[in-house]
């Protein structure tokens, strides 16, 4: 059985990236790296979505 959330959801609305940088947490980091990723590299990111299109 998974475990449940202790609570509501924090609102981050009003973080700006480098606080949301900051929070030490294995998936956003992730989500962080990967947007990152895509703005750095945007033509790889179209090229491989294209590649997959039948």
């Amino acid at each position: 059985m998974g475990g449940r959330c202790g609570g509501e959801l924090p609102d981050l609305s009003g973080v700006d990236l480098r606080e949301l940088r900051g929070i030490e947490h294995p998936v956003l980091a992730e989500v962080l790296d990967g947007l990152v990723e895509r703005v750095l590299r945007p033509a790889e990111v179209l090229n491989a979505f294209d590649s997959g299109v039948v």
